[in-house]
């Protein structure tokens, strides 16, 4: 049994592929935790999240039952700035405190944290190394048009949003990387994750 833990985060661009590598590591047995799930969490109903962002965006970003219509937020998010930052705002302290609780409850072996984010937030002091899910600009846009049925432009505009995919691959000047490229096979790709993960086991 490992006695010391590997806190290590997963990053990478929109539709790269960051859930198909989380799932593959978890399929080797290591524990994922992942910032879109507790984003969710921190707005579900009842929640001082969705409380604080319907005080901000009005009752319009509601579902007919009382959920959030991530949709209309979304579009909010990508029309001004200002909506950006302040959505930023009132959810990310919030979602970092629900990692953080996570990360300090795991004492023993490897914990994957995917944080979509990390490199545009700089939240990377809390780890010990990171793994970049690398794919082509091309390959992204496509993936993202067709998993959320929109068009060229929408899919740039969401894409621009992020950091580039050079700023990313600069993280490992920052702590040790390791780089996952995800733009052929899905069996080449899990043939890659099954090594990453011997890798990193050995790393204890």
């Amino acid at each position: 049994m490992p006695t010391s833990s590997l806190k290590i985060a997963l990053t990478g661009g929109i539709a790269s592929g960051k859930s198909h590598v989380s799932n593959l590591l978890e399929a080797h047995g290591n524990p994922v935790v992942d910032l879109d799930i507790l984003a969710r969490e921190v707005v579900r109903p009842g929640t001082h999240g969705l409380s604080e962002l319907v005080t901000a965006f009005s009752d319009d970003i509601l579902n007919e039952d009382g959920t959030l219509n991530r949709t209309h937020l979304r579009d909010k998010l990508y029309k001004k700035g200002r909506n950006r930052a302040l959505i930023e705002q009132i959810l990310h302290p919030k979602i970092l405190e629900k990692m953080q609780m996570a990360m300090d409850e795991h004492k023993k072996g490897v914990i994957i944290v995917v944080v979509p984010l990390l490199v545009e937030k700089n939240l990377w002091q809390p780890f010990d190394r990171a793994i970049v899910v690398d794919s082509t600009t091309e390959n992204q846009l496509n993936r993202l048009k067709k998993r959320e049925n929109i068009d060229q432009s929408k899919a740039k505009a969401m894409l621009l949003a992020q950091t580039s995919r050079e700023q990313r691959l600069k993280l490992g000047e920052s702590l040790p990387t390791d780089i996952i490229e995800n733009n052929s096979e899905i069996i080449d790709l899990d043939e890659k994750v099954a090594a990453l993960h011997h890798k990193l086991s050995a790393l204890l």
